[in-house]
């Protein structure tokens, strides 16, 4: 029987908030990379951190009435993918004026958002897309409440489509990925001026264009690593917890980020 591990209040709480819920960590190895990742960054929700909270705009069963086949696409969970959203996909619509009557003008803007919805099918469970203006959501997808600036919205996406993010949600999570646990994800602030910065810019902008750019993909998770200031190892037993995730892609992600620490 392995041994027992210690948790200490303080982390339970930074990963849980008050409800003190005990996260999914294992061993004392687990234990201390998560208390390494959560005292690396502030709270996305802090005032002191991003400060961005994140909430349903529609809901597709009590708004269904004011859906028809023509105006602003109606967006559902399973249309995000990571970077990507397909908005020809929409089966619904709706008419702007009755968009502006539930939302006010906040879907005339991109906003960045996730799959509320986490299944055990999916490689990665947070999910993260910006969501184009003028498109509507339902309650399968959260939107960021703030208006972003379109290099924090693609920053943020890098981020939260990031394993390193996805390991730390997953401490957590069940069937949905709550708001709570999206404000207390530890997101680094880095300048915007700085080259991390602007380089999971740069990196989550590409992917956009090309979901299945392969070497934009491991050098954006092998950045967000070094972003939290993970060394190679640590980072290698956060690959190690995706198991649908296919071993190129870890293996790529790694080499990343080897390459970039040598400076290569």
């Amino acid at each position: 029987m392995p041994d027992a591990v210690v948790l200490p209040v303080s982390l339970i709480r930074r990963i849980s908030g008050p409800d003190l819920a005990i996260p999914a960590l294992e061993t004392a190895a687990d234990r201390d990379l998560a208390a390494h990742l959560f005292s690396a960054a502030p709270a996305l929700g802090d005032p002191h951190g991003w400060a961005v909270r994140f909430g349903r705009e529609l809901n597709a069963t009590d708004d269904r009435g004011c859906f028809g086949s023509a105006g602003a696409p109606v967006l559902e969970g399973k249309l995000i993918e990571p970077f990507v959203v397909r908005v020809d996909r929409a089966r619904a619509r709706i008419s702007e004026r009755v968009a502006d009557q539930l939302l006010g003008d906040r879907w005339r803007h991109s906003r960045l958002a996730y799959r509320e919805v986490a299944s055990s099918t999916n490689r990665l469970t947070l999910i993260a897309a910006i969501v184009p203006a003028g498109a509507v959501t339902t309650h399968t997808i959260f939107c960021a409440k703030e208006r972003l600036e379109e290099d924090d919205q693609q920053f943020l996406c890098g981020v939260f489509n990031s394993y390193v993010a996805n390991y730390l949600v997953r401490l957590r999570v069940g069937t949905h990925v709550t708001a709570g646990i999206m404000r207390r994800l530890p997101v680094p602030t880095p300048e915007r001026s700085s080259d991390a910065f602007r380089a999971i810019v740069q990196l989550a902008r590409r992917i956009q264009r090309s979901p299945l750019d392969v070497d934009a993909t491991a050098a954006l998770q092998a950045a967000v690593a070094r972003l939290y200031d993970l060394d190679e190892r640590a980072f290698a037993s956060v690959l190690g917890t995706f198991p649908l995730v296919a071993a190129r892609e870890k293996t790529a992600a790694l080499a990343a980020f080897r390459a970039a620490k040598n400076g290569i």
